[in-house]
């Protein structure tokens, strides 16, 4: 074999190499890209349904594995996880990763955390999701891990927690413009008696 073949063969496999590396770690930097107001964090989205988890959970009154998704996406976010499950017992008592809620208005409340899907296909989806990954809101991860990094993004924004809560509930326009609802107010009474309970328990 000559030595220019011998060169072109070299050559051609050196490019191989080069692409298959660039590949891969763009593949990865695209998975890892966080949105503008989203925290990334380690998460496994491969289990849809509850699996057995050996820590102890701190919230009994949940799936063991829901409480301690829950505790470590709000350490890795700076979220108050007594505030997170408070706002999940108004949302969805019986924890049903699959329930929804039909509004008044006509749009839809999905999922574990409730997500509205007015804005769950556009601003959540954008601001909080991945390029490269079908989001389900009826897997409990998906729409917890929403649900946390929106929380993140109206504690950051509002930085009172009766306004984080009421913006949950209302929209963060309503609490920007002082036109909060009679049901928000009762909503958020709800939340900080489950916030009292939650604390007294500890």
């Amino acid at each position: 074999m000559s030595a220019n073949i011998k060169n072109k063969i070299i050559n051609c496999l050196i490019g191989l190499c080069v692409l298959v590396v660039s590949t891969t770690i763009a593949a990865m930097l695209s998975f890892n890209s966080g949105k503008e107001k989203g925290k990334v964090v380690a998460v496994d989205f491969s289990t849809e349904v509850f699996t057995v988890d050996e820590r102890e959970p701190k919230y009994k009154v949940m799936p063991r594995e829901l409480s301690n998704y829950i505790c470590d996406m709000s350490e890795e976010l700076g979220l108050d996880s007594d505030l997170v499950v408070a706002i999940l017992m108004r949302e969805n008592p019986e924890f049903n990763p699959e329930a929804t809620h039909r509004n008044e208005n006509g749009t839809i409340d999905v999922g574990m955390f409730q997500l509205n899907d007015r804005y769950l296909w556009t601003e959540f989806k954008n601001d909080y999701w991945f390029d490269n990954l079908e989001l389900n809101p009826y897997n409990w991860k998906h729409n917890t891990y929403i649900a946390l990094h929106h929380l993140r993004y109206l504690q950051d924004k509002f930085k009172i927690q009766d306004d984080v809560i009421m913006a949950y509930n209302g929209g963060k326009g309503a609490v920007m413009n002082g036109t909060v609802k009679p049901s928000t107010f009762n909503y958020l009474a709800e939340v900080k008696n489950n916030l009292f309970l939650l604390k007294g328990s500890e």
